[in-house]
């Protein structure tokens, strides 16, 4: 046969955006399918190193989805990780003594310098596969392993994500405990309801924070996040901290990144209000800008200095505080894009200003 260019193109347009997702039946399924309809063949499979995911046409009474590769072909095109062809059915090595594929190409796709499957191109009755479909094949299975291969890094990068999560979310529970605690034993005595109200709350926030929420909730919960914390140091702290909230109710469906705004509260507070000399204030503002819900926290603290500010994003500067504003802005570029990074405004003595954007929902 001859394939035209547009041919391929048309096949690499549609099935790319499902092989992002990973090899798996689904995505091979799909590409299966848009092989053998654009390249003139009598049959197509998409395999991993170890059983069929997907296959199309002549043949697919015995070569079966889910069951282990069947020919020698495959199992040598495997091992050398080299695009392999024939014409003869015995070279096909079906163990199948009914099987009707008399040619094939199989190419390899690769990831990281290792096979991790194959696209397979059949035809019958004496139908060759020529140098040129083996061309076709080649080139096909270098463009999808590229497109695999970043779906491997992409899940690489949600695993990380995920794991920096979960320690960020370790580390808040001591940064609290000892000096909550504290502050808890102290109202036994003097205020033995807020006492009891407290623990209560300490209970719940540890509860939440072992729970998998996802990457994303929504603002109206994040807040809950950020009010549970705060009780927790207006009952330290009493008059020296106050907090105010400018929220439109239109953004509270808004989702943001688990924890981002109870983050940058608790730098406000820890790293800006309570170093400062008398009472300070934090401002949480929540509003639509530019088609998109602006999130700013605010405080009249301490302020950094300018030579700090320039570090606070590198990975583990400061004492907690760097940490969670790096995971904060690695999550936000990751899950929005870099036009909803995390931007800081500080002045020593005046205070600092964290703001963000996330993406408004339809």
């Amino acid at each position: 046969m001859i394939v035209r260019e547009e041919g391929v193109l048309d096949l690499l347009v549609a099935a790319l955006p499902h092989l992002r997702g990973g090899l798996h039946e689904e995505s091979a399924r799909f590409t299966a399918q848009l092989l053998h309809d654009h390249l003139d063949l009598d049959a197509a499979s998409v395999i991993s190193t170890d059983r069929v995911l997907a296959f199309i046409g002549a043949g697919s009474d015995h070569h079966i989805v889910g069951e282990p590769n069947l020919t020698e072909l495959t199992r040598r095109a495997l091992r050398s990780g080299e695009v392999m062809r024939t014409q003869r059915r015995e070279e096909i090595g079906c163990p199948n003594p009914q099987c009707v594929l008399t040619s094939a190409v199989i190419a390899p796709l690769r990831v990281r310098d290792r096979v991790i499957g194959a696209i397979k191109l059949y035809r019958v009755g004496g139908r060759e596969i020529s140098a040129y479909d083996e061309n076709v094949a080649r080139s096909l299975a270098r463009v999808l392993s590229v497109y695999l291969e970043a779906a491997e890094l992409d899940e690489r990068a949600t695993l990380a994500t995920k794991a920096e999560l979960e320690a960020l979310r370790a580390q808040i529970s001591p940064h609290f405990l000892f000096n909550t605690l504290t502050t808890i034993a102290a109202l036994t005595r003097t205020n033995p309801e807020r006492a009891h109200a407290l623990i209560i709350d300490l209970a719940d926030f540890f509860r939440d924070s072992l729970v998998d929420h996802g990457e994303l909730i929504s603002l109206d919960r994040e807040l809950e996040y950020v009010e549970r914390y705060l009780r927790f140091e207006t009952a330290r702290y009493g008059e020296r901290l106050r907090v105010e909230y400018h929220i439109d109710p239109a953004m509270y469906a808004v989702p943001v990144p688990l924890l981002a705004v109870q983050v940058l509260v608790q730098n406000a507070v820890v790293h800006g209000v309570v170093p400062r000399n008398g009472a300070g204030v934090v401002v949480i503002s929540a509003s639509a800008k530019e088609g998109a819900c602006e999130i700013v926290v605010s405080d009249d603290g301490v302020g950094i200095a300018p030579e700090t500010l320039k570090r606070v994003f590198n990975r583990g500067f400061g004492s907690g505080a760097g940490i969670g504003l790096d995971n904060v802005q690695r999550r936000l570029v990751a899950l929005f894009g870099p036009q909803h990074a995390l931007h800081i405004e500080s002045r020593p003595g005046r205070g600092t200003t964290a703001a963000f954007t996330a993406p408004l929902r339809s």
